[in-house]
């Protein structure tokens, strides 16, 4: 019930042209490593409390209805409860999102009497040496599964993110498992994405085909009635032809704004469209005619040349933000968001009995690429947990 009121409110917010969630880095450092992080500098410097208590007060004055709090790992900021409370002073929905290692049952209750909407964890395993594996850091499952039962004992809504890859491809069903018993919903995902800096070495770690194909046909089979349909932006569209929709909410109900204050149109894509230590957000939300943000809301499916050819675009998740940051352009068909159709169609062919689909556009018409990955990635130093 809940996810479908989300949603709707979400519509209004992009019928009345009106910014709806704002997801906030606060940080980029992590005592965590995960091998997968897209986050390849982690180096960007750390803005005060007040800086970040003013981007709250704006997005107030604003009618913003949600913030995500997120980095690097958020709890190394000791001023974080500060700042969920001045959120929550405003109304605001909070989210966070954090690897969980400093969430303790003190900590979890005190989230939980602040009234943040969501916490969201990563958890990539059930097996300790698997989970510590991917994150480099040994003894982080034992303190992150802590934070997933701390959090459920205390009523925080809990979601374990578990992002699917080779190290952990037998163990995302354990995964679903214990944390259905432990009251914890579970947000599965396949997709790797490339770095900021546009380096691929995460995606040599996705599964295969078949392993995509079946996770995404249990998606199919376990997803709730309530998350069925259209999103937001099709809601707002749903009369329209696919050509004259938009790819995602990116710059239509949400921004995205960095460590520095930075302002991007979402997380995944960093093109700039102004800085708050200069701007003021509600002059880059008005977005003028010759604005990047004008430019970003200008964009429909219809301008990917390559997906106007492809006869399933229907099931398409593609990503303006990867497209920018693989090619600088946001309707470059990438062969990887390919991929991720293919195994979406073959397993929602499966499971409703259907014949094999047609290929998607960009698995006939681009290369293969070289191997994505060949360097792994580079270790980073962990310095002393910043305090602000």
């Amino acid at each position: 019930m809940f996810a479908g009121l989300h949603r709707q409110a979400r519509a209004a917010y992009q019928r009345a042209g009106m910014l709806f969630k704002l997801h906030l880095d606060l940080l980029y450092q992590c005592d965590l490593d995960c091998a997968h992080c897209y986050l390849d500098d982690k180096s960007r410097p750390i803005l005060p409390i007040a800086f970040w208590t003013d981007v709250l007060d704006q997005a107030a004055a604003l009618g913003v209805f949600s913030i995500t709090l997120s980095g690097g790992e958020i709890f190394l900021r000791k001023d974080l409860l500060a700042l969920i409370a001045h959120a929550r002073r405003h109304g605001l929905f909070v989210h966070l999102k954090s690897h969980g290692g400093h969430i303790d049952a003190a900590v979890a209750r005190e989230l939980a009497a602040l009234g943040v909407s969501t916490v969201a964890l990563s958890y990539y395993a059930t097996r300790p040496a698997i989970h510590d594996a991917i994150t480099r850091r040994p003894g982080s499952h034992e303190k992150t599964r802590a934070a997933l039962a701390h959090l459920a004992q205390a009523g925080v809504i809990t979601v374990a993110t578990c992002v699917v890859m080779r190290e952990n491809a037998d163990e995302w069903r354990a995964v679903v498992a214990e944390c259905e018993a432990l009251g914890v919903f579970v947000n599965l995902e396949g997709q790797l994405n490339t770095a900021l800096s546009g380096d691929r070495f995460p995606l040599a770690l996705a599964v295969t085909e078949e392993a995509r194909v079946d996770l995404e046909r249990h998606q199919l089979e376990h997803a709730p009635a309530e998350c069925d349909g259209p999103d937001a932006l099709d809601l707002v569209q749903r009369d329209g032809a696919w050509e004259t929709r938009k790819s995602c909410g990116a710059g239509h109900t949400s921004l995205y704004v960095s460590p520095e204050g930075d302002v991007t149109p979402c997380v995944r894509w960093p093109m700039p469209l102004g800085n708050l230590r200069e701007t003021p957000l509600a002059e880059l939300w008005r977005a003028p005619a010759a604005s990047p943000l004008a430019a970003v809301r200008a964009i429909t499916k219809g301008d990917r040349a390559l997906c106007l050819t492809c006869e399933v675009r229907e099931h398409c998740d593609f990503c303006a933000g990867q497209s920018w940051v693989e090619t600088r352009t946001p309707t470059a068909a990438l062969r990887h968001f390919c991929e991720k159709t293919r195994a979406k169609t073959l397993a929602r062919a499966a499971h409703l009995g259907l014949p094999e689909p047609p290929m998607p556009a960009g698995l006939l018409d681009l290369a293969d690429p070289a191997d994505p990955a060949a360097p792994a990635r580079p270790r980073f130093v962990v310095r002393a947990a910043p305090r602000s």
